[in-house]
């Protein structure tokens, strides 16, 4: 990503007629926040004392002011004053409101900071209301797993949120024909993101491959071809989409693009005689660069913004809701050969000559990816045209027996919704109401908390289920 690395602040607030530096509240807090640093790559900026009145929270917050933090933990180490929190809440766009339980449950009470903690969040929502200070609460210490947990929920989102804020999107060549539900609201992109979006055209890519030298295109050719199970496309396909790769390697680097959204037909068929997915496949395995097909800006949002919050190397992939199999209460998400080749067992992958077009006829566009993904936990999100509401969905994908249809697919099952379980029909019934775009951004692993959050602190609606019903159903009308 081309974004600065989050900063993170700390600073915790204690009256002296309390306990906070006998229970070691400050290097406990300090030492865990540094770990979560290292390990998940932020900025920490700590305040190594505590404070404890007005003027010492004033000095705090004019140093951590400095600091330009995207987020703020302010811990109650122990009961502090209501007074402290109004500066310090000024110092980042987003705050952290941290708690710590009582080392003891009887006698001399220790700490309080439970107490100050909900005192603080009721300042915010009533004295503090019309700055709207975001803030999310917790509750522990940071060495323990639940709260550790929550935190780091917390930290891969405002990753994401940072690295969103400063990423660039390529458009080439706009969206396939008819593909009118990807258009997209680019004012809403930048003011909810801070993404930003350059054009080009199938022309200008289609230029730059031509221009490719020989010697670089086979050397992509080989190295698609060792990493590859099989490979029965047509030559011309592999050298096409090497060189393809390579021109789309060129103006990333050029223009400082994080992800692109390209569209693949029928641009590329008609000027270059090819059919481009193996070069987007491999810019989602062997550069983690997200590529969403057919010219999809917000599938392209949606894909980078997994990534920016995942530790798993490579992109996130672009499918379609293809079909069913209520046998096996499953739904095949699917494309024609763009999915990167580690969502396979043993991250391989087949290139095929493309499994759609041309195929009734004697002409042969290649490449395309053949793979069946293995069992896995993956989580599903779209960002809407608007960018005013963010689909989250998990599931895992399993073996039913069945291949599914030629392309990169698997068959995915146990579907949640927000977090909740949601039956198969009760899923398709949702997006089929609402009418949600036909293109899901599919990532592994579990980020829906993450995803959740970022929603959350960005003031974006989560999509509600909508359970299949005999009747007719409208949105907002009987749903």
């Amino acid at each position: 990503m081309s974004g600065d690395r989050l900063r993170v602040g700390y600073v915790g607030v204690a009256f002296e007629s309390y306990y906070a530096d006998e229970h070691d509240q400050y290097r406990r807090a300090i030492t865990g926040l540094n770990r979560l640093a290292d390990e998940l790559d932020f900025d920490l900026v700590a305040i190594d004392h505590g404070i404890g009145d007005l003027e010492a929270a004033r000095e705090a917050a004019g140093h951590l002011s400095s600091q330009q933090l995207d987020f703020l933990v302010l811990q109650a180490a122990a009961c502090a004053s209501g007074e402290l929190l109004e500066p310090l809440a000024a110092v980042a766009p987003r705050l952290g409101l941290w708690a710590t339980p009582e080392p003891v449950l009887e006698g001399s009470i220790q700490l309080h900071s439970l107490v100050s903690t909900n005192h603080f969040a009721s300042i915010i929502r009533r004295y503090l209301r019309e700055r709207g200070v975001p803030y999310k609460w917790f509750l522990g210490h940071i060495d323990e797993p639940d709260t550790e947990r929550r935190f780091r929920v917390t930290f891969r989102a405002l990753k994401g949120i940072k690295a969103m804020a400063s990423a660039r999107i390529g458009w080439i060549g706009g969206i396939s024909p008819g593909f009118y539900n990807m258009l997209f609201d680019e004012a809403s992109l930048e003011s909810r993101f801070g993404t930003t979006v350059g054009t080009h055209t199938i022309e200008d890519v289609v230029r730059t491959a031509r221009a490719v030298e020989t010697g670089p295109a086979a050397s992509v050719v080989r190295m698609a071809t060792d990493v590859a199970t099989e490979v029965t496309a047509p030559s011309l396909g592999m050298d096409r989409n090497a060189r393809l790769y390579l021109a789309l390697r060129r103006i990333i680097e050029t223009e400082g693009y994080d992800a692109l959204a390209v569209q693949c037909w029928p641009s590329f068929q008609e000027d270059f005689d090819m059919a481009p997915c193996m070069a987007y496949s491999l810019l989602g395995s062997e550069d983690g660069v997200a590529v969403s097909c057919e010219g999809d800006v917000p599938g392209a949002v949606s894909m980078l913004l997994m990534n920016s919050m995942s530790s798993r190397h490579g992109s996130a992939t672009l499918l379609d809701l293809t079909t069913l199999d209520l046998e096996t209460d499953a739904a095949l998400l699917w494309h024609c050969g763009v999915t990167p080749r580690h969502f396979g067992a043993g991250n391989g992958i087949r290139w095929v000559d493309h499994v759609t077009l041309g195929r009734k006829s004697d002409i042969r566009y290649g490449v395309s990816g053949d793979l069946l993904f293995a069992p896995q936990q993956t989580t599903i999100a779209y960002a809407g045209d608007d960018f005013r509401e963010l689909f989250i969905a998990t599931a895992e994908v399993v073996d039913t027996g069945k291949a599914g249809f030629d392309g990169t697919r698997g068959w995915f099952t146990r579907f949640r919704l927000n977090g909740e379980p949601i039956e198969l029909m009760d899923l398709v019934n949702t997006v089929m109401v609402q009418g949600r775009e036909h293109h899901y951004a599919v990532a592994q692993g579990d980020l829906s908390s993450e995803l959740a959050e970022v929603a959350a602190w960005l003031g974006m609606r989560t999509t509600r289920p909508i359970p299949m019903r005999d009747h007719l159903q409208i949105e907002e009308l009987n749903t």
